[in-house]
């Protein structure tokens, strides 16, 4: 591994298989949080900036919050009375999707959990995506995997979480919950990350969750040869091994019907490779 390893975030949306990415990235050194939960998200990420008015913050805001939020990473957190007050204040009240309580659980994991040695770190959190180019201007080193699924597999999936959070910023637009506006918001999300792959080359990788599934040994390859840090034989193994034991559900969309969607979704998903039956 570099003598200076990159921090790394992973994203995507929700059920595109970023959880046996992050445990890769556990699995090759590197620190992704104390505070996870099962799909391995970071909830201090979650409790700071997974909020709609984040889009609202002033550069300074946001600035301040990824300030806090590295130092918490990089294990050496900001305790003084403003930094307390400022972590403590986003646990005050329910947001959508999450209540006081659990928030206050993130603020309490946050405060107790001990400074600790230098080692890499990144984070996985499937909302990262939507402040990935912020993220990218406030730290130059900092590198980004989108995990990417068939969006016709992901418009049929009973995970529509970020549909409801984002979608009607994404598309500008009030969505409805169900495939149609699912597709919709899987392509606008494609659509964001192809910009942001150009206009910040080098620093986004790009994982097929297909070939993942079908080719994991590749995609083990794929990301270690993205931070820049070698691999020993067992840990392709492991890896593979871990995507087999998910069993993930694919091929959704071959019962679905051309109706269903938006023509204009359709036409740049099959430009994709993606098509129906």
């Amino acid at each position: 591994m570099r003598d200076t390893a990159m921090p790394v975030a992973i994203g995507g949306v929700g059920g595109s298989g970023t959880r046996v990415v992050a445990a890769l990235l556990q699995r090759l050194g590197y620190y992704i949080g104390a505070d996870v939960n099962k799909a391995l998200d970071n909830l201090w990420f979650t409790l700071l900036f997974k909020r709609r008015a984040i889009l609202l913050e002033t550069h300074s805001e946001f600035s301040e919050l990824c300030a806090q939020f590295w130092a918490r990473m990089e294990g050496q957190p900001k305790l003084d009375e403003a930094s307390r007050d400022l972590i403590a204040g986003f646990a005050r009240r329910n947001r959508m999707q999450h209540q006081a309580a659990w928030l206050q659980k993130r603020a309490d994991t946050w405060f107790s959990t001990p400074p600790r040695s230098a080692r890499p770190w990144g984070w996985k959190e499937p909302n990262t995506h939507l402040l990935i180019d912020r993220l990218f201007d406030l730290r130059p080193e900092l590198r980004y995997i989108h995990v990417g699924r068939n969006p016709l597999d992901m418009a049929l999936s009973t995970n529509q979480n970020q549909l409801e959070y984002w979608g009607a910023i994404l598309l500008g637009r009030g969505v409805e919950i169900g495939p149609r506006d699912a597709l919709s918001y899987c392509c606008a999300v494609m659509r964001r990350i192809e910009r942001l792959s150009d206009a910040y080359p080098g620093r986004i990788c790009k994982v097929d969750f297909d070939q993942l599934c079908d080719d994991p040994a590749t995609i083990c390859q794929q990301v270690a040869d993205f931070l820049g840090t070698g691999y020993e034989e067992a840990d392709k193994d492991w890896f593979c091994d871990l995507v087999q034991q998910g069993a993930p559900v694919v091929g959704r969309h071959k019962r679905a019907c051309s109706s269903h969607f938006a023509p204009t979704d359709l036409h740049y998903a099959a430009r994709c490779g993606y098509v129906l039956g």
